[in-house]
């Protein structure tokens, strides 16, 4: 008997993935799939879990947004295994569903997943925790360090631009060096951007499409670049703006110039830990439960 197992963060998005993972287990119980309920008090616990749990179960089924499929691809990571994973978004934003087109509805989404159709999609990684869908740093990071997740559900996105506006101008630039196979940068940066897909905020801002990291750094921003922040804050649409380099690759090292500062970054809108880092792309990583017609 094929045995599923759902993994949800209580926490996540508007916070009622428990009644949803309740939901799922009941549709599959009667199709007479075995059903195991999975969650955790925190992440370090829950990748713990999931590492166990992954060599007993044929299937794996996440409830929630980037952060939770975060913590699954982690354990896929540390624990060397995977499993074909499907996704009902339950989180604010949910980037890497939207990418890969999963409906927030849950009865679409599980008919996705009862349909069983997979394809191989690619992830990040930094050191041992996997990149679903963003790693950043920069003012930004550092502004969005201080968005409470409260503050999202009740303002949604506009909370980050009406933030961000408040630090518009003076000396909030970092210098920092970017080291891919091709090249070696060094540029002041008011926020670097690295996605695993197109996507950002749930809308497409690039037309590249490698299977690569899309790294996208954003140079000082004065009063006189006002106009292109205000595009990619409230559209994500980056492309054409002399204000941007734009870098494509499979592996990037990243390190901070200034000794005098600590350079914090986030990943799949979580705190991550500080500069310098190296990312390293995992392709073809996941076997991800989508739609026969993308």
């Amino acid at each position: 008997m094929v045995c599923y197992g759902i993994f949800f963060n209580p926490n996540a998005g508007d916070g009622e993935s428990k009644s949803t993972a309740q939901q799922v287990k009941k549709k599959l119980e009667e199709k007479n799939f075995q059903v195991m309920l999975l969650t955790a008090s925190d992440a370090v616990k829950a990748i713990e879990m999931l590492i166990e749990k992954i060599k007993v179960i044929d299937k794996l089924i996440v409830i929630g947004g980037d952060g939770t499929l975060n913590i699954v691809g982690t354990a896929f990571i540390t624990g060397k295994r995977t499993v074909p994973l499907g996704v009902i978004p339950g989180g604010t934003i949910n980037n890497f569903a939207k990418r890969w087109k999963i409906p927030t509805e849950i009865e679409k989404a599980v008919d996705i997943i009862m349909a069983g159709e997979t394809r191989k999609v690619s992830i990040g990684q930094c050191g041992n925790k996997a990149i679903i869908s963003s790693f950043t740093f920069g003012r930004l990071a550092d502004i969005s360090n201080d968005v409470r997740q409260s503050e999202k559900r009740k303002y949604g996105l506009v909370v980050y631009p009406y933030k961000a506006f408040r630090h518009v101008g003076g000396n909030t630039s970092y210098l920092v060096k970017y080291k891919t196979e091709k090249e070696t940068v060094t540029l002041k940066t008011w926020v670097a951007l690295v996605t695993t897909t197109s996507y950002v905020g749930g809308l497409p801002y690039t037309f590249h499409d490698e299977n690569a990291f899309h790294i996208s750094i954003l140079n000082n921003i004065g009063l006189k670049k006002i106009k292109a922040y205000l595009t990619y804050a409230f559209t994500g649409q980056m492309k054409g703006k002399k204000t941007i380099t734009y870098i494509s690759s499979e592996k990037i090292s990243i390190e901070n110039m200034d000794e005098s500062v600590e350079i914090q970054t986030r990943i799949d809108g979580d705190p991550g830990p500080n500069l310098p880092l190296t990312l390293e792309w995992r392709k073809d990583f996941i076997d991800l439960m989508v739609s026969t017609e993308m």
